[in-house]
């Protein structure tokens, strides 16, 4: 049996179909007969950068060093006066579920 190179892996863009071109010239699909251009590319699933990336955003030198100012914000005594006005949970009555 004739060992044979099997050519490049190409992807259809438009039916998505994966094949091998088989070092022909054009390259047709061999499903929908679309002819194909570009080379399949290995492309990560998760989109993870490259180990040598660099971030988009510069980080500012003193970002851990900055003071975070927290403020209070007041609890207003009509707050305060509305929960003290709420009924106990013992006067508060269910009403019965009508069934169908």
């Amino acid at each position: 049996m004739k060992d044979f190179e099997k050519g490049a892996k190409r992807k259809c863009p438009a039916c998505s179909t994966l094949f091998f071109d088989f070092n022909n010239s054009p390259i047709i699909c061999p499903n929908c007969g679309t002819e194909v251009t570009s080379l399949l590319t290995n492309v990560s699933k998760r989109g993870r950068p490259p180990k040598n990336a660099k971030p988009d955003t510069p980080v500012p030198e003193n970002a851990a060093e900055e003071d975070v100012k927290i403020e209070e914000i007041p609890v207003e005594d009509t707050e305060i006066a509305d929960i003290e006005n709420d009924e106990p949970v013992e006067e508060i009555v269910e009403v019965p579920k009508e069934e169908d």
